[in-house]
């Protein structure tokens, strides 16, 4: 019994580590990729903190796409993604398909954000104005989604959704709460209005990765 359990958790592993080296290896394909073309001048004229919530906004939007093609290809999707086979891909058609959406709209919400036009930030692609506008949008129609889809979850998925947040919670008032006073204490860098968005939108999904690992389902 020991050594099928142990053999079940090197494949478990295995799998696991497969899928995050492939996600690893696009993620940073894709960020090399877009940081050529936008160009040197571009980066540093976006500055550190534009260019970590730009990070973070294509990692929101990696994920829906991989999720994406795991929905549209089930049976190559089981193999890169954390899921038994193609039948349970194709169970969970509904709320896998829900959360490309919910990650695809903050992924592009944020970018919008890190590539607004502001006056420190002349070049940007994106008007003020629109970036707003997408973010409000977002933000409405997640609180709206969130109510209509709230009897569609079941009882796993409603306790990981609250473990989730209440990880991402801690970690992200401990990392602000320990920069915004090293910044006013003068022994940190600056903490602006933007870092406090990266931070939080990071620590949403470190939070639900915690969540998810700590019940074992990293490994499936």
């Amino acid at each position: 019994m020991d050594k099928m359990v142990a053999g079940h958790s090197v494949a478990a592993w295995k799998k696991s580590g497969i899928g995050a080296l492939v996600g690893a290896i696009v993620g940073a394909g894709t960020v090399a990729g877009l940081m050529h073309v936008a160009g040197t001048d571009f980066i540093d004229a976006m500055g550190g903190s534009r260019v970590a919530l730009a990070g973070v906004a294509i990692l929101y939007l990696l994920m829906a796409a991989f999720v994406g093609f795991g929905l549209a290809a089930p049976r190559t999707g089981a193999r890169l993604l954390n899921v038994a086979d193609a039948d349970e891909l194709r169970e969970e058609r509904a709320g896998m398909g829900r959360s490309v959406i919910v990650m695809g709209a903050i992924g592009a919400a944020l970018l919008a954000l890190a590539l607004a036009r502001t006056p420190s930030f002349p070049t940007g692609p994106v008007p003020a104005q629109a970036a707003a506008a997408v973010l409000a949008l977002v933000i409405t129609g997640g609180v709206a989604a969130s109510w209509a889809w709230r009897r569609q979850y079941d009882e796993l998925n409603r306790q990981l959704g609250i473990e989730g947040g209440y990880w991402a919670f801690g970690l992200s008032w401990i990392g602000l709460t320990l920069w915004g006073a090293a910044d006013f204490l003068g022994l940190g860098p600056a903490l602006t209005a933007i870092d406090v968005v990266t931070t939080l939108a990071a620590m949403m999904l470190v939070g639900a990765f915690v969540a998810i690992g700590r019940r074992g389902l990293m490994m499936r």
